[in-house]
């Protein structure tokens, strides 16, 4: 039976490989598709019958087209393999880049039959900043360049015959696209987007105006306005396909994000409601896992996020959780056992509530993974009490899974480190840092952290960074005196 195992986990693997690889072929030869039908009925194309007979007399040339594009395409990939593994290694972003680039040629064609100006050459870019990265978002903005290049090489009459709209092309989607990458870094609203558009168009405007300078009057105010209009176009653009391509392929960008950490969210809105206790303790694990994040280079954003809801498992039988009993506590009434299975079903059961609303899985991951397979110790303690026997610790843990990134490592630490501080009387630097270490000591020694690639340097980095925190929320104040008003005390 041993022998077994690895043979399925291999299958497994080779099945997803394969899957991905399906998936990446197929719509890599929906971008040759999307080329070959825009070369084909690029209305440029139907101007003139020469034109028509010049399309159809050069199949060597879109052959080797297409041939090219195959090309570039399958390096994209190759390029996301070696340099971003975990990226590339889950199939929804596996079968993203393509419908990028899909999207950006169609929207591309369409503006062109109205002014070559008028182009989004940024799409492309912007919708890889949000759904890829600021990183990547340049690879792609090359790619397409050289993409859109090819395609109106052909579509001019002829390979590589570099006329005035095929320079034009290149210049504004590098420029543009080079320029959108490094203004919209960090954007955290659609409406910021929209008004970084207006700066982004100045690229755009100023190649149209040194390009068209000397081509008339009118032509030139054409350009110009055109070019104008192809940021804002662009903008419109990204935030209208951005709501498509999360629910479509399940990613969760800095908007989606924003929006989660909305406390007029219903799960949120709910959990303050019916467990104000469990929600003031999301509030700050959510507040020390955003600093841990950033203090080693993690997504702050997503941490904050699947911090928030990582407990909403609660809402089930909120009562039964410390912080939210207000003298009365129903477990001194049930076994241990029983205590137990109350207590660490609400991890489950978060997952399922955040799947049910559908929320990104990355934060039902969280809620899943943020207890590990640590002992629920209070129980296990309560029921030595009752049995003269030994009893298997393993009755009184958490399912799991144990935390598989960094960011459910830190929410797991910030999340025992709050409720830890939270339970000292005397909360001076010297005892916090001392609980703080003792809880990642604890989680090391269980091996918690043996599926995730956190390293020691980064959990001390962290150990710091939650003293330092927690330290200034449970900071000592100073005793107010009484006031005599009137010959009273007040």
């Amino acid at each position: 039976m041993m022998k077994e195992k690895p043979k399925t986990a291999s299958s497994g693997a080779v099945k997803k490989l394969l899957l991905r690889a399906v998936s990446a072929l197929g719509l890599t030869l929906a971008i040759i598709g999307v080329t070959f039908l825009t070369i084909c009925f690029d209305l440029r194309s139907f101007k003139s019958a020469a034109s028509v007979v010049t399309a159809k007399e050069n199949v060597g040339n879109v052959t080797f087209v297409m041939g090219a594009i195959f090309a570039f395409t399958i390096a994209v990939y190759v390029y996301y393999k070696l340099d971003v593994r975990t990226y590339i290694g889950k199939q929804n972003n596996a079968v993203l880049l393509p419908p990028i680039i899909i999207v950006s040629i169609i929207c591309c064609f369409f503006a062109s039959e109205i002014n070559v100006y008028l182009r989004p050459y940024a799409l492309c870019s912007m919708l890889s900043i949000f759904l890829i990265g600021k990183r990547h978002a340049l690879v792609n903005t090359i790619y397409f360049a050289i993409l859109m290049m090819l395609i109106d090489s052909v579509s001019s009459g002829g390979l590589f015959l570099f006329d005035r709209e095929l320079i034009v092309s290149f210049l504004l989607t590098v420029i543009t696209g080079a320029a959108s990458v490094f203004m919209l870094d960090g954007a955290g609203s659609r409406i910021k987007v929209v008004l970084t558009s207006v700066v982004l168009s100045i690229p755009a405007l100023l190649t149209s105006f040194g390009l068209e300078l000397y081509s008339g009057y009118y032509k030139l105010l054409t350009s110009v306005d055109s070019a104008f209009a192809s940021g804002i176009m662009a903008a419109v653009l990204t935030t209208a396909l951005l709501p498509v391509f999360e629910s479509a392929f399940r990613v969760v960008t800095t908007f989606r994000l924003a929006e989660l950490t909305d406390h007029k969210q219903k799960l949120l809105k709910e959990l303050a409601e019916r467990a104000p206790g469990t929600f003031n303790h999301t509030v700050i694990v959510a507040m020390i896992a955003e600093a841990c994040s950033n203090a080693i280079g993690e997504n702050p954003l997503l941490a904050r996020a699947c911090a928030y809801y990582h407990d909403v498992g609660k809402l089930k039988n909120p009562e039964m959780f410390t912080e939210n009993q207000t003298g009365y506590n129903p477990h001194d009434d049930l076994s241990p056992e029983l205590s137990t299975d109350i207590i660490r079903s609400h991890a489950k059961d978060g997952a399922e509530l955040i799947r049910k609303c559908r929320l990104p899985e990355v934060i039902a991951e969280t809620a899943e993974q943020h207890h590990g397979t640590m002992p629920i110790r209070y129980f296990y303690v309560k029921a030595q009490k009752y049995t003269d026997g030994k009893l298997d610790i393993s009755r009184f843990c958490y399912p799991g899974p144990k935390p598989r990134t960094k960011i459910n490592a830190i929410i797991m630490i910030s999340d025992a480190c709050e409720a830890r501080v939270r339970s000292i009387k005397d909360r001076t630097y010297e005892n916090v840092d001392k609980a703080v270490g003792e809880m990642i000591e604890e989680r090391l020694d269980m091996d918690q952290f043996t599926e995730c690639d956190i390293t020691i340097k980064e959990l001390n980095i962290i150990k710091n960074t939650i003293t330092n925190t927690l330290a200034g929320v449970y900071h000592d104040r100073v005793k107010y005196p009484k006031l005599k008003i009137g010959g009273k005390n007040a």
